[in-house]
């Protein structure tokens, strides 16, 4: 028998022809280091992502690490607070953890990299431009109120508008 893709991933696949709507490069602590994009598909948002160098676990622990957009404009901090600036989850229902317009899947990280593309149909990219995306160093137990005990914040990207570059005419 041979798979057959779907016509939605089909759809999906067909944007990653054209460039972004908006993306984030992410920095963080220990050289982590990767990239975001953000579609619009069907007015609802397609998030591309890879992360490197996440700290490595063993067999049995670690390795999956808390993801979401923040409701703060800056990945700014102080040693005491590092990502300070990104504030909370981006939550402007006042919704309970995890209905957080913000909570996203966790990250699950392979030899330190992480890679993954998701379909998320309660956001659109224009909601999320300004917005910060941040990686905790623990996975997020989707219960533990606010914010799903998912640790400390330990890498940071500032979401904002792709545009191509123009060269220019000589």
């Amino acid at each position: 028998m041979k798979a057959r893709k779907t016509s939605m991933t089909n759809e999906i696949l067909s944007l990653l022809e054209e460039p972004p709507r908006a993306f984030a490069l992410i920095n963080g602590i220990d050289g982590i280091e990767g990239n975001v994009t953000f579609y619009d598909y069907q007015g609802k948002l397609v998030m591309i992502y890879q992360v490197n160098h996440l700290p490595k676990s063993d067999r049995c622990q670690g390795g999956i690490f808390g993801f979401h957009i923040h409701e703060g404009g800056s990945c700014s901090g102080s040693a005491n607070e590092p990502f300070a600036g990104t504030k909370g989850h981006f939550n402007p229902n006042n919704c309970p953890h995890p209905y957080h317009l913000g909570d996203l899947p966790p990250l699950f990280a392979t030899q330190g990299t992480a890679w993954g593309m998701v379909y998320i149909d309660k956001l659109n990219v224009e909601e999320i431009m300004g917005k910060t995306i941040v990686i905790h160093n623990r996975a997020d137990d989707f219960q533990s109120q606010p914010s799903g005990n998912s640790g400390e914040k330990i890498a940071c990207g500032f979401i904002q508008r792709f545009s191509l570059i123009q060269p220019r005419e000589k």
